[in-house]
């Protein structure tokens, strides 16, 4: 254990040295998952110059356990290359069973839900009879467009709309400005498949997306997607998500990115379109790539 009790470890040259090498770890999205590793086996990789290889080999196998979770079939060595594990916590839904049944059910009642809309963000008053939480709306719902905030709009459209995928967060970014010591959240959109084959297509068709919108993205925001996991309240059951996220760019300023995100929008509003009109056998264009290299079919 890296927290020694006795005063003997506490002046421990060797226990010092790997508490060291674990305070990157608190900025790193790995961190809960991998437990900081083997401080023995980073103490090697260190003196040798090359602790980041370790940490990049742990990223690996985390993502492609994930992977392997989430699509059983996949083939060996086809795992997206874009497609990493970012746990949200706490990420969990009243009903998820209901609320995919729903989703999917023109002729399910829908009462009324109360808003809170701000600046801060448009929150669904939960905890009152009769009033629904955010996971109760749905693109049938009423209220549908009054909850879904006017910047994340055109993201959730092209992924409910016109991949008639099924999205249970969404958020348009927050400077928090005008909160002092408040971090700045930004732009996500959450997408909960239905079954296993709906997420390889979805999961092939965001990295597809990514792909394509890489290179005309404002160079302040870059695109991140993200494996996660929503658990079920009522049954305790564990559903496999996917996260697409717009984050600044390394080096660049929250400022910046908010100065940029209403152009980043329109670029990866775009891109969906036109990723979604690929065949719905189309691989991942990380895959696509690899296996053209490889001398099969593209």
């Amino acid at each position: 254990m890296l927290a020694g009790s006795s005063p003997a470890a506490d002046f421990s040259p060797l226990l010092r040295q790997a508490r060291s090498l674990v305070t990157k770890c608190t900025t790193c999205d790995y961190r809960d998952t991998c437990g900081a590793g083997c401080p023995a086996v980073r103490l090697r990789f260190a003196a040798a110059g090359d602790e980041d290889a370790y940490c990049d080999h742990r990223k690996r196998l985390i993502d492609g356990v994930a992977a392997l979770l989430a699509q059983p079939n996949l083939p060996p060595g086809a795992s997206c290359s874009r497609l990493h594990w970012r746990p949200v916590r706490p990420n969990d839904m009243h009903h998820v069973v209901a609320f995919l049944a729903r989703w999917d059910d023109p002729a399910a009642p829908r009462p009324p839900a109360r808003l809170q809309v701000s600046a801060h963000g448009n929150i669904n008053t939960a905890g009152l009879p009769g009033i629904h939480e955010a996971d109760d709306l749905d693109p049938q719902h009423p209220q549908w467009y009054e909850g879904i905030e006017p910047g994340v709009r055109p993201v959730v459209d092209a992924l409910t709309a016109g991949w008639n995928t099924v999205t249970y967060d969404s958020c348009q970014g927050h400077t928090y400005a005008d909160l002092p010591g408040a971090e700045p959240r930004f732009l996500s959109v959450g997408i909960l498949p239905r079954d296993r084959d709906e997420y390889a297509r979805t999961a092939a068709c965001l990295c597809r997306a990514t792909s394509r919108a890489e290179s005309s993205l404002p160079g302040a925001c870059s695109l991140v997607l993200g494996r996660n996991e929503l658990t079920c309240r009522t049954t305790g059951r564990v559903y496999p998500t996917l996260d697409l996220h717009l984050v600044p760019s390394a080096g660049t300023t929250p400022a910046e990115y908010f100065e940029n995100l209403a152009d980043a929008v329109h670029v990866l509003t775009e891109a969906l379109a036109e990723a979604a009109s690929a065949p719905p056998s189309a691989l991942c264009a990380c895959t696509a790539v690899a296996h053209s290299s490889d001398g099969g079919e593209q």
